[in-house]
C-alpha cells in the first residue's frame, strides 16, 4: 500500500473517525475525502516514476491498482489498520492534487503523516499547505500528541515541505524503511501541540 512505513501493522486508536467536516481548507487548497472520481487522477499519480522512486506504490501501476488504493484510503475512517487519507485539492476547482495520510501505527496519541503529489501539482507549494491544515486538526480532533513525518536523505523537496510547515529535524534513522524492496535511510521529523503558533498553525522556523 502506498506510503506504508512498516513491515509489520500495528493499528491502535479509534475504531472509526469522522472527517473534517466541512472540509479543510486555507482558500487555496482544501482537504477532504476521496472520491471515485478522483481515480484518472490517482492512476497518473501512482505510474509517475518520481512518486515510484520514494513511496511503495505498485510497479506497474493502473486502474486496478488505484481502485484498490481508493478502497483501503476510504476505508480509514472507518478500520484503524488503514490510514486516514485526505486529498489535497485546488480550493478554486476541486481537482485532485494529491494525498495527505495519516498513519496508525504508532501508539494512539502518535501518527506518523505522509503525502503524495500529483505531477502536475508539483512546485507550488501545495504540501505546504496541506500539512498546516491537517497537522492542528489531528492534534485537536483526534488528540494527538506527537506527529512524525519521515524523508529519504535526498528528496530534498519533501524536507522543504516538512520545514517550512514548522516541522523539527530530529535525526537520520538507517536502513529504517523498505522502499521498492530497498531498505533506504530515513529522516525522522516531529511536530508538537506546541509547535503551533498563536493562529493555531505550525510556525513557519523561517519567520
Amino acid at each position: 500500500m502506498r506510503l506504508a512505513p512498516y513491515d509489520v501493522a500495528m493499528p491502535s486508536g479509534p475504531a472509526s473517525v469522522e472527517p473534517p467536516d466541512p472540509p479543510l481548507t486555507d482558500g487555496r487548497v482544501r482537504l477532504r475525502v476521496l472520491r471515485e472520481d478522483d481515480l484518472p487522477r490517482l492512476v497518473e499519480e501512482g505510474s509517475d516514476e518520481t512518486t515510484a522512486r520514494w513511496v511503495n506504490v505498485p510497479v506497474p501501476y493502473g486502474e486496478a491498482e488505484a481502485r484498490e488504493e481508493l478502497h483501503t484510503m476510504t476505508a480509514g475512517w472507518h478500520d484503524p489498520a488503514f490510514p486516514l487519507a485526505l486529498v489535497i485539492a485546488d480550493a478554486a476547482t476541486d481537482e485532485y492534487c494529491g494525498l495527505v495520510l495519516l498513519l496508525r501505527e504508532h501508539p494512539h496519541d502518535i501518527m506518523e503523516m505522509a503525502y503524495g503529489v500529483h505531477p502536475a501539482a508539483r512546485r507550488r507549494g501545495l504540501v505546504t499547505a496541506a500539512i498546516r491544515l491537517a497537522a492542528p486538526w489531528a492534534f485537536t480532533a483526534l488528540g494527538v500528541a506527537r506527529l512524525e513525518a519521515r524523508t529519504d536523505p535526498e528528496n530534498l523537496a519533501s524536507q522543504r515541505a516538512l520545514a517550512r510547515a514548522g516541522f523539527t529535524r530530529e535525526g537520520l534513522e538507517r536502513s529504517s524503511r523498505s522502499i521498492q524492496g530497498e531498505r533506504r535511510d530515513m529522516i525522522c521529523w516531529s511536530l508538537l501541540p506546541a509547535d503551533l503558533d498563536q493562529k493555531g498553525s505550525p510556525a513557519d522556523p523561517r519567520t
